[in-house]
């Protein structure tokens, strides 16, 4: 019967915990509207795994104390002492995971929802000292009835508040066109690389090596340096951030994927960190399918539509499905790994379709460009990105451990010659520049070496092979070079969402000012610097008239 009642109460604790997370999902979920009932269900449902293993623990921890203690513990059906202390632990906790969440996607908040979560965290914050206190309190005074009743009026109230704060998020809504803005004629070429995956360090290390000419050309008649970015790291986000000049809390564009529990809806963008929620995928209780990709905002490519300018942009797209290796591109891979060619590990293969689906989606760019002879073109190379993930710890050997010496020979140049291979890209963009053109050659992130515990964590659930990640958001790198840009200029304090109103401003086009980006002027030479910067409130309260449209 003890038992029964320890149960129960633990249970109750991991009914607490639960509500907590599911808040904390809901929180992070920026674009959907609270609702009550999908909240109850996304609550009960994470008992089937965080509320049974709170409740092990409640458990666990009552018997060791009882043991302990020399002495039988007397426990109630529904014990306030065990509730409140079960409670003031797992808010604890929580608010600890919460804080560590809402640092880590703070750029998904908008200041209005900012100041909501801030009030969450105080209130969770308090009702954590007041049960410690009524913990304390009841060790001294033989009438805890009291301070049991004033610690579950202020819980009833508190989570009223906490939910009421989610209920307050301010939702998208569309802004209507309050003018009209006559399309301008641009006299200017605009030409982006985006190629993820470029760290600065490894740039920096082949640079003094002498082994890529053409980024060191960048350098020495441009302006460059590192472009810092924000967390999560992932890719849909910076890449619309980098096109808008918004931080994600005003596009709106949070994951390439969303995720449901069983059938119950509605699919969530965003799921917590450090509580290994993605691996819930494995035992089938969390779904994981590629989301759909609304727009919020205009970006710059939707800028140059309505002005007319023609373009051809190949950005970034969620790679689901590989595209069959084309015989060019594999002779061209062969060329680069020649020593590799008969090479039949798994990471070889997963080398392989990286490079090639980047030799191949630069051939098609070239070929698209030759037919249609954009005034602006822009794609972007992710298979450096891809290598890195499984070859980074043979050009740090030195920082992972113990390498097998056969493996760490052929595949220590495996990164410095993918480097080789974006640098032979810049050459042929370098050769083909024009004298109105402006070359823009930029990464949106590093790599990192991945961390011990996630090594761990890789071993055990994961893929053992991977060594390289970019989830705590490295910097990536941006080079510019024309005739506009000031020679030999390391310019600092570079962000991604200054991209765009950099750009739009250099084309004599107005930045709006409800992008979170701003000009960086320090890449434009002097004679530039004194252009003036054009502003509109926003693009999305402007129609742009194209009578050729």
């Amino acid at each position: 019967m003890k038992f029964l009642k320890v149960l129960v109460n633990s249970l109750l604790t991991g009914l607490f915990f639960c509500s907590l997370i599911a808040l904390l999902i809901q929180d992070l979920n920026i674009n959907l509207t609270f609702d009550m009932w999908s909240f109850l269900q996304l609550t009960l449902y994470l008992m089937l795994v965080y509320g049974l293993l709170v409740a092990l623990v409640g458990i666990l921890a009552f018997f060791v104390t009882q043991f302990f203690a020399g002495r039988s513990l007397k426990i109630a059906l529904v014990s306030p002492s065990f509730l409140i202390i079960g409670f003031t632990s797992v808010n604890i906790l929580a608010f600890l995971l919460m804080m560590q969440n809402f640092q880590h996607f703070a750029s998904l908040f908008s200041p209005e929802v900012s100041v909501l979560i801030n009030r969450q965290q105080v209130t969770l914050a308090f009702l954590a000292v007041l049960g410690l206190l009524v913990i304390i309190s009841g060790l001294g005074y033989k009438k805890r009835i009291v301070f049991y009743i004033l610690y579950f009026v202020f819980f009833g109230f508190s989570m009223v508040y906490v939910i009421r704060l989610r209920i307050q998020y301010p939702q998208h809504s569309e802004p209507e066109a309050l003018a009209a803005l006559s399309p301008k004629p641009i006299d200017k070429r605009l030409t982006v690389i985006g190629m993820e995956g470029l760290s600065i360090d490894l740039l920096i290390t082949f640079l003094t090596e002498g082994k890529l000419p053409n980024f060191n050309f960048l350098i020495e008649n441009g302006s460059w340096g590192t472009l810092q970015n924000f967390t999560p790291t992932e890719m849909v986000l910076l890449d619309t951030s980098f096109n808008t000049g918004k931080l994600p809390a005003k596009h709106r564009r949070l994951s390439s994927w969303e995720y449901s529990f069983l059938n119950l809806k509605p699919a969530y963008e965003v799921v917590p960190r450090y509580l290994f929620f993605k691996q819930l995928t494995r035992i089938r209780l969390l779904s994981e399918r590629e989301a759909p990709q609304s727009q919020y905002v205009m970006d710059i490519w939707d800028i140059f539509r309505a002005n007319g300018t023609p373009y051809l942009e190949r950005g970034w797209t969620l790679h689901s499905d590989p595209k069959p290796i084309t015989p060019e591109a594999e002779t061209s891979f062969n060329r680069i790994y020649e020593d590799l060619r008969f090479d039949t590990s798994e990471v070889y293969g997963k080398l392989k379709q990286a490079l090639c689906s980047d030799i191949m989606l630069e051939s098609s760019v070239v070929a698209e460009r030759v037919q249609s002879q954009p005034q602006f073109l822009s794609f972007l190379l992710p298979g450096l990105n891809s290598a890195e993930r499984y070859f980074l710890k043979y050009s740090y050997s030195e920082l992972f451990g113990e390498i097998d010496q056969e493996q760490l020979m052929r595949y220590g140049t495996v990164i410095e010659r993918y480097y080789q291979y974006y640098d032979e890209v810049i050459g042929k963009y370098l050769a083909a520049k024009k004298e109105d053109e402006l070359l823009v050659v930029y990464s949106p992130h590093g790599v990192d070496m991945l961390p011990v515990w996630k090594r761990i964590s890789e071993w055990i659930f994961g893929d053992p092979e991977v060594s390289g990640y970019h989830e705590r958001a490295p910097e990536g790198v941006i080079f510019f070079l024309g005739k506009d840009i000031a020679p030999d200029r390391n310019i600092t304090e570079m962000h991604i969402i200054d991209v765009t109103p950099t750009l739009l401003h250099y084309l004599g086009l107005p930045v709006g000012k409800d992008m979170d980006g701003v000009v960086n002027s320090a890449v434009f030479a002097k004679e530039f610097k004194s252009e003036p910067v054009l502003y509109i409130s926003s693009y999305e309260e402007h129609d742009i008239k194209n009578d050729s449209q």
